[in-house]
């Protein structure tokens, strides 16, 4: 079953909404975080590094949203969007309006989520 054309629109639609919003947190994040000293006594250094932590881990968490929101878009460029990366099979209409950056069907997103799972608990 092929992605219709008019959900294809609305996710491209999606996805370029969602890449604007992303680059404009990006933006804020990343000066929220210039011009930064670390003057003063121990305590405020370090209430000044757990900030830096803190705008350096939301940097990734946008990063990587915005890496598979363009890969989503290069798929739509490429034919390719739809269809999920791991096993070949369509990815339900449903799911891609409700994650248009979806890569993977919901069977092979829950394999690799368990697997992740399993690996933690052996580390541990």
């Amino acid at each position: 079953m092929s992605l219709s054309e008019e959900t294809k629109q609305k996710c491209l639609e999606m996805l370029l909404e969602m890449r604007g919003e992303l680059v404009d947190k990006a933006k804020a994040n990343r000066q929220s975080n210039s011009g930064r000293d670390h003057l003063g006594d121990l305590c405020d250094w370090a209430v000044s590094n757990m900030e830096v932590e803190y705008v350096y881990m939301i940097g990734e968490r946008l990063r990587q949203s915005l890496y598979l929101i363009n890969q989503a878009l290069d798929a739509i460029e490429n034919g390719d969007y739809g269809i999920c990366a791991e096993c070949g099979e369509p990815i339900n209409e449903k799911r891609l309006l409700l994650m248009p950056f979806a890569l993977l069907c919901v069977r092979c997103q829950s394999e690799i989520e368990r697997q992740a799972r399993m690996r933690g608990r052996l580390a541990a």
